[in-house]
């Protein structure tokens, strides 16, 4: 019995021992598939780093459009109060025309998110750098869906009263014509609860307006601090 113990545990001993070059080649291409996983992942950090540089100055174009707008609507009041005087506030209400033609769409570089995303990019990378991704992703997602519905709702809200009380074809034949607004603008209407809805909906409007300046901000700061972390984290150029 002590006979067969020994010889039991000398076969089980040979068992682990009589193959090292495999266990070896084993580790090694765990190794090489680490090290080609991590260089894939930093290539995606890389890559989206350079989408969101890119975006970052799209933002800027975009607050600078809605800037534009809400300065175009900073005297509604006064303007409200020259059209029921019967004044006709010409300049002001060519602001409020121009103003309400549309918003800028927010335009962003999706490649690499979608990578990450769809081709299964995100396991590469470490657990921090992904959450960051996501998390910048979702909201970047938030702000398309108020854009698409609330900033689009009242746009078109807004556009569809307006042409009730401007002269429509003097206004078009202007601007497809000639590619420029009309010298004067001609209120069509005395209504006085139609020029209160429409100057509502243009309050309300320009309210959206402020909105989507803000997230757009808040939106173009996360770019920036994802930028800078990894940059410093990756030492990238």
């Amino acid at each position: 019995m002590p006979n067969t113990e020994r010889k039991t545990g000398n076969r089980i001993s040979g068992s682990f021992s009589c193959n090292p070059g495999g266990n070896r080649r084993f580790f090694l291409e765990n190794q090489r598939e680490h090290i080609v996983e991590h260089k894939r992942g930093l290539q995606y950090i890389e890559s989206f780093v350079e989408d969101l540089k890119i975006d970052t100055t799209r933002f800027s174009g975009t607050l600078s459009y809605y800037h534009k707008l809400d300065s175009l609507l900073s005297h509604l009041y006064v303007c409200y109060d020259s059209t029921l005087r019967n004044q006709e506030p010409t300049e002001c209400m060519k602001n409020i025309f121009y103003a309400t033609q549309g918003f800028p769409d927010l335009i962003y570089t999706d490649r690499t998110l979608q990578q990450l995303k769809n081709a299964g990019g995100l396991r590469l990378l470490e657990e921090e750098d992904a959450n960051r991704i996501i998390k910048y992703d979702a909201y970047m997602r938030y702000v398309l869906k108020v854009e698409s519905t609330s900033m689009q709702e009242k746009a078109t809200q807004v556009r569809l009263t307006r042409n009730s009380v401007f002269a429509f074809s003097e206004a078009m034949d202007s601007i497809y014509v000639n590619g420029a607004l009309p010298e004067k603008m001609s209120v069509i209407t005395n209504d006085k609860d139609l020029l209160n809805k429409f100057f509502n909906e243009v309050l309300v409007y320009r309210a959206n307006c402020g909105y989507m300046s803000e997230l757009i901000t808040k939106l173009q700061q996360r770019a920036k601090d994802l930028i800078k972390f990894y940059t410093e984290k990756y030492h990238l150029k």
